[in-house]
């Protein structure tokens, strides 16, 4: 039977600030494909499904046009509600299966997916959460029993920083094994090396300059296509580098760089989600970075504090221990950073920030629409900092829509000054 997947997001999506202020948590990516497309690893799925917070559906459905967005298709079979979040689908794709019944599929008191049979929702009329359609089968006198499942969560976005390697690996397998990936046309000048070739994967027109070095020795590299990797820049594996992409001289190892991105220097165990710009020297490490990023020359993070203790965070207003000594940076989309910045380890700044100084950044977390550096703040007035982000589009021949300049205002709005919270 047909089964269609809803990927949904619960409360936590604010987990994941300052990422997820502009697109749904199940957009999100550690290895090669967002979260939710890993579920076509596991499963048999007829079709995707979004559904998301109502002031950003519209943004959404203008970013990921072949997804209905907020929008359930009934009379086609079974529908699976899947929270954004999940880490590890575990035994979560032979319970569905194998389950007769409409089920709420729980891990530790967290619900992670919720399966649907098609007769529970024939007369459910049209809603847009995974939890009024519980409420409609209750209020009907229908019930939906608990059950225990082994599939794990994500909880906070350093979680994404930590499984790039392996989401990597399992992806590079994923991809080969459906041959839904195509390569060839690959230019491979006299002088560049490739190590352990069987592990890498060069997509259309992708072109290495002599000097250049991929080594999948400790794990797969895969280019997408018109990516040129320049003189003198090393990859090394497991790592991923989207479509459009200029790598130059520098040292990327183990990381995720989305497409249409310019990396130099060096970055270690990290996501660049798309359109970055760190094309100079200085060092980016166990960090998630949004789109349209700008790092000037010699920005550079720690990730690792001198005592090796655990790092803590704060996101939203509130201290979080990671558990983890190794945390970068988490930056929102549209920031920009001047020559020599530093930032300090475990740093969460929000969007639209524009921190330059050449000096250290020690705020724990640094609001969206931040104009300045540890020495002081003032507001980046929206119209100024919008009209950055249309001139950093235009620079890669792309067009600011107006749903994300509506959305940036939402933001701006709900933004408490002095405050790292964002009040939706």
């Amino acid at each position: 039977m047909a089964l269609t997947a809803v990927f949904y997001e619960d409360g936590k999506y604010k987990n994941f600030y300052p990422l997820t202020h502009l697109r749904p948590v199940y957009t999100l990516r550690a290895g090669i494909l967002p979260l939710f497309k890993r579920a076509e690893r596991v499963m048999d799925i007829s079709g995707l499904t979004f559904l998301t917070r109502h002031q950003l559906a519209t943004l959404a459905a203008e970013q990921y046009r072949d997804y209905p967005v907020n929008i359930i298709k009934k009379g086609s079979g079974e529908v699976l509600f899947i929270n954004g979040r999940v880490r590890d689908y575990g035994d979560l794709p032979a319970l569905v299966k194998n389950s007769k019944l409409s089920t709420i599929f729980k891990n530790n008191g967290e619900t992670v997916a919720v399966l649907f049979q098609q007769e529970s929702l024939e007369h459910i009329p049209p809603v847009v959460t995974v939890e009024e359609y519980i409420k409609e089968i209750q209020n009907s006198g229908g019930s939906i029993p608990d059950f225990e499942t082994s599939a794990t969560l994500y909880g906070y976005g350093w979680e994404l920083v930590e499984d790039i390697e392996k989401e990597i690996i399992e992806d590079f397998k994923y991809l080969k094994a459906t041959g839904s990936e195509t390569g060839g046309g690959a230019k491979i000048h006299d002088g560049a090396h490739i190590v352990n070739e069987k592990d890498v994967f060069l997509s259309n027109d992708v072109e290495l300059f002599p000097g250049a070095v991929i080594d999948a020795s400790n794990g797969p590299v895969y280019i997408g296509a018109n990516t040129r990797v320049e003189s003198h820049a090393a990859i090394y594996g497991p790592t991923f580098i989207g479509a459009n992409t200029v790598m130059v001289a520098g040292k990327i190892t183990a990381s995720s760089i989305g497409h249409t991105c310019r990396v130099g220097g060096e970055v270690e165990e990290s996501v660049f989600h798309a359109y970055v710009n760190k094309y100079h020297a200085g060092f980016i490490g166990h960090s998630y970075v949004g789109p349209w990023v700008n790092f000037g020359a010699m920005t550079t993070n720690s990730d690792l504090k001198n005592n090796y203790s655990n790092i803590r965070v704060t996101l939203n207003g509130q201290p979080v221990d990671t558990g983890s000594i190794k945390v970068g940076s988490f930056i929102g989309d549209h920031t920009k950073f001047g020559i020599g910045t530093l930032l300090n380890t475990g740093i969460i700044i929000g969007i639209c920030c524009n921190i330059f100084g050449g000096s250290l950044i020690v705020d724990k977390e640094v609001p969206s629409f931040r104009w300045g550096n540890s020495q002081g703040y003032d507001t980046y007035q929206f119209e100024k900092a919008v009209e950055t982000a249309r001139r950093t589009a235009q620079r890669r021949n792309c067009t600011l829509s107006e749903r994300e300049i509506e959305m940036l205002k939402h933001v701006f709005e709900n933004t408490a000054d002095g405050e790292g919270v964002v009040n939706f």
